[in-house]
């Protein structure tokens, strides 16, 4: 058996490789004509064994890591309401929580969608360049929620007015989760929706 020392940091890049790859392997299944039987146990064999080397890296980066995110506390969280117990720990391992000071810009409008952060204590402002700006600083609600909706860019920016602790999913792993559990990701994504409608109606802009 060949034995490979890893970095978290390696193993989190191998981990997007292979999301990357089982996606791809999935919408070729999706899409194939084929009703060869060879064909598709080809791809299956494929897609089980990415599935079982990403259930392994999950679970060596989950031990990495100094905390795990409190699965209570994540039943807070307004787009993971109504998850099981089960989901939720699926969830919890991709969460990273980040120590932020007062004046640190979190999402800029515009500009790439590329993380989600979840507000754990502390204040956030949001802004656009249309007009319009409102503090948020209730535990549990969202700052990014642009990652999640085409074109994936941050529509209003966000910048901490003091000092916060904000919980960080990077889209990868996001889009990795609602693709793996479908049923979890229709949950998420009904929430999500009630979320921005909210948002629209209370303040014109969101984020």
């Amino acid at each position: 058996m060949v034995q490979i020392e890893l970095t978290p940091i390696e193993i989190d890049l191998l981990r997007g490789v292979l999301q990357r790859y089982l996606s791809e392997i999935t919408l070729e299944m999706g899409f194939s004509h084929s009703h060869r039987k060879d064909f598709h146990e080809f791809f299956e064999r494929r897609r089980e064994f990415a599935e079982g080397f990403l259930h392994r890296l999950e679970r060596e980066l989950a031990l990495m890591r100094r905390e795990v995110v409190s699965i209570d506390w994540l039943r807070k969280v307004d787009i993971l309401q109504g998850l099981s117990e089960e989901e939720l720990q699926s969830v919890a391992q991709f969460f990273e929580e980040e120590t932020v000071a007062a004046g640190v810009p979190l999402c800029e409008e515009g500009a790439s969608a590329e993380r989600l952060y979840v507000l754990e204590q502390g204040r956030v402002s949001i802004s656009s360049k249309k007009g319009g700006q409102y503090d948020i600083d209730t535990p549990g609600k969202i700052v990014g929620w642009s990652f999640l909706v085409p074109p994936f860019l941050y529509t209003a920016s966000a910048v901490t007015t003091i000092p916060s602790k904000v919980l960080v999913i990077k889209s990868p792993d996001f889009y990795y989760l609602i693709h793996k559990e479908p049923k979890m990701g229709m949950k998420v994504i009904n929430n999500l929706a009630q979320v921005i409608a909210s948002r629209l109606r209370g303040h014109g802009n969101s984020l």
